[in-house]
This record gives structure tokens, C-alpha cells and sequence, in this order.
């Protein structure tokens, strides 16, 4: 595989890429299934109150990204949404469920496989950043908690830029941030159309995170199965 010796600045996605957010947000949905004893009010098991949270959560930022809705639209109809495929009608315990999820789930500390190691190789070698379509209140946290944040030189995020992956603009914002050039930048992400597509349209390239072996007819400049391989790339 040809080296990418080019590249001075790596641009990375957060939730997905480093940070496991499948791991940590089950771990919070856990308490919180617990703690309002949603199994008595006719959630049939954790797992799947888990699945149903997880295609509602999918389909709410396909939705963001494709500007069709807030970000307070994903806060304020994420549990109510979920609430009511178990037909339960409750305002007040979806707004609580919503206010701790917030707050806990971000203070999670789970990454994907290979991120300390990867993270340790590259930052002798490169700047590093994080481009996520996140918001501040909550990235930050994560990576905090993560005990990731000493690893980026720069954070952007769509709050911080005003503008949200795919864009170009975003991607401007952050390279301009970064003090960095665009041929000497790449772009590192597991959503196809916001991180990989959305470079590749800026005239950024690209290293598809794909673990799940994902079929596409994307072209990419690159792309990976496992964290470990940007060993063999960069």
C-alpha cells in the first residue's frame, strides 16, 4: 500500500471513529432502563429498548446531516419517539430520559480498538484534529473522559463552525483552523456520505473507516477495516 508521506494534518471523526459509541451509549441506556424501570412499563428487554434506540437515534441524524431537522429536534424527540413504539405516553419521563442520557452518556470512556496505540503513533509524525458533526457541550466531555483531548491540536465542531459534514465550508473552517493545506490534509471517518464524500467534494482525501466491511461504489483514496491498519498506510 503506497505511503501517504504527504500528509502533515489528519482529520479525524469522533463518535464511530474513535470514540465507541455503540459501547458507551448502551452502558447509559443500561442505568437508565434501571433506574426508570422501563422493563415494568412494558419495554420487553434491555436489548430491545437498546435496538429500538438505536434506529431512532440513526434515522434523527441521517436527518441533522441532511438538514432536515435541529439539533434540538434529536434531544427533545429521540425518547419520545421511543417511548412511544412501547406505546408508553409519558412527556416528562421522556424529558428526563433525555436530560441524563445527555449528561451521562458522554462521560463514558470506551474507544474502538487500536485508538490509543494508533493515536500514539501518529502524533510524533502529524497534527492532529477532530472534525465532528457533534455538539461542544458534548464532544468535549467525550474526549475528556476518553482521555483522548491531549492527542488533537484543534477541535471543530458543526457548533463551533456554523456548518455541518458534508459541507465544504465546514471543511474549510477546519483547515483554516488547523493553519493547514488541503493537499497536505486527510480526512479519517466511518459515515460515508458526511466524512468520506463530503472530504472528497471539498477536494480533501479520504480514509474510509469501514469495519463492518460495509458494500459501496464510493471511490475513496483509502480505506480500512480496523484502526491498526493506518499503520500501513501513514
Amino acid at each position: 500500500m503506497e505511503q501517504l508521506k504527504k500528509y502533515k494534518h489528519i482529520f479525524f471523526d469522533l463518535d464511530h471513529t474513535l470514540w465507541d459509541y455503540e459501547k458507551n451509549s448502551a452502558e447509559a441506556l443500561n442505568e437508565l432502563i434501571l433506574k426508570y424501570k422501563l422493563l415494568e412499563l412494558g419495554v420487553p428487554d434491555n436489548n430491545h429498548f437498546l435496538e429500538t434506540f438505536d434506529w431512532v437515534n440513526r434515522g434523527l441524524w441521517d436527518d441533522f446531516n441532511k438538514n432536515r431537522i435541529s439539533r434540538d429536534a434529536i434531544r427533545s424527540q429521540r425518547f419520545l419517539k421511543i417511548l412511544d413504539h412501547y406505546a408508553i405516553k409519558d412527556s416528562i419521563l421522556s424529558e428526563n430520559l433525555s436530560d441524563e442520557y445527555l449528561m451521562l452518556c458522554p462521560t463514558k470512556p470506551y474507544v474502538l480498538p487500536y485508538t490509543f496505540e494508533v493515536l500514539e503513533y501518529l502524533k510524533p509524525k502529524y497534527q492532529l484534529h477532530i472534525l465532528t458533526n457533534g455538539f461542544n457541550d458534548v464532544q468535549y466531555i467525550k474526549l475528556e473522559n476518553a482521555k483522548l483531548n491531549t492527542f488533537f491540536d484543534t477541535v471543530v465542531t458543526s457548533d463551533s463552525a456554523g456548518y455541518k459534514k458534508p459541507m465544504a465550508s465546514i471543511f474549510k473552517y477546519a483547515i483554516d483552523k488547523a493553519d493547514a493545506r488541503m493537499n497536505e490534509s486527510v480526512m479519517i471517518g466511518d459515515n460515508l456520505q458526511t466524512d468520506i464524500l463530503g472530504a472528497r467534494n471539498f477536494g480533501m482525501d479520504q480514509i474510509y473507516f469501514n469495519p463492518d466491511k460495509k458494500v459501496h461504489e464510493a471511490s475513496v483514496t483509502h480505506e480500512i477495516g480496523c484502526l491498526s491498519d493506518l499503520k500501513l498506510i501513514l
